[in-house]
């Protein structure tokens, strides 16, 4: 090895290790930062738990990455530190429709869409991974958070102008709130 080359390496794998360091730490940390700042500015806005309906997005919107102004955006940020959360939804005919659920790191757990949702309803009883025996409710399925925190995302295409204010009303009958099992009585 040359004396040039021995003087080299201490600088190359200094480098190497900074590259490293920085490729991990934005690979680990990046989604999470940018899941809390769109979950801090949710719930600025209504709190955790609330659904919230979007208006139609334009060339401004931006409450979501890169909108398409053909859906109808409703978002439901989450908290299951007092419990599951219930999601219920009827699901417009004739229109795709569809809920994703999101991590505290922006990883997509769940989806469901109009074609898995033949009675035309869709009920979600959402709960922590390690939150151990959750009581079950009748006719929903049982989704459980990898986070304490995340997102839900609701979106319906609008395939017909005409048709606008009965798919906006029908999105506006789904909600999201934290659930109370019904006492047992005894």
């Amino acid at each position: 090895m040359s004396p040039f080359s021995v003087r080299l390496w201490p600088w190359v794998a200094a480098t190497l290790s900074i590259a490293v360091m920085v490729h991990l730490a934005t690979v680990i940390l990046l989604p999470h930062l940018i899941m809390g700042r769109l979950l801090a500015q949710l719930v600025r806005n209504g709190g955790y738990n609330t659904l919230r309906h979007g208006a139609r997005p334009n060339a401004n919107s931006r409450g979501v990455v890169r909108p398409s102004p053909d859906l109808l955006y409703s978002t439901c940020p989450y908290d299951l530190s007092s419990g599951p959360l219930l999601l219920e939804a009827r699901v417009p005919r004739d229109t795709y429709w569809s809920v994703s659920l999101f991590d505290a790191d922006t990883n997509n757990y769940y989806a469901r869409n109009d074609r898995q949702a033949p009675d035309g309803e869709v009920r979600l009883l959402l709960a922590r991974r390690d939150a151990g025996a959750t009581p079950t409710l009748p006719g929903a399925t049982m989704v459980r958070s990898p986070t304490l925190r995340g997102l839900v995302l609701f979106r319906t295409l609008i395939n017909d102008e005409t048709k606008i204010g009965e798919i906006d009303s029908q999105r506006r009958e789904a909600s999201c709130r934290t659930w109370r099992p019904a006492p047992v009585q005894g």
